[in-house]
């Protein structure tokens, strides 16, 4: 047992969060995608904040790799 462990200290692991990844496609925006995953192309914004650390600016890129959570209300 460690220290950490012995003061109840030791980070517990985050759980996964549910969803897959895709390749961004030729001409797909965040909008496009979302309306593909979701039916709803509002949810576009969901899609930026998962990944916004991987997106320069606003834009996606063809042959990039987004994280597509999913949603409880989500039709797929």
């Amino acid at each position: 047992m460690g220290i950490l462990e012995s003061l109840g200290l030791k980070k517990k692991k985050a759980e996964k969060p549910a969803g897959k990844t895709i390749k961004v496609g030729p001409r797909d925006t965040l909008r496009k995608i979302a309306a593909r995953e979701y039916g709803d192309e509002e949810q576009w914004t969901k899609l930026f904040e998962v990944n916004k650390w991987r997106i320069d600016g606003d834009e996606v890129v063809p042959g990039q790799d987004l994280f597509v959570p999913e949603l409880p209300q989500s039709k797929k």
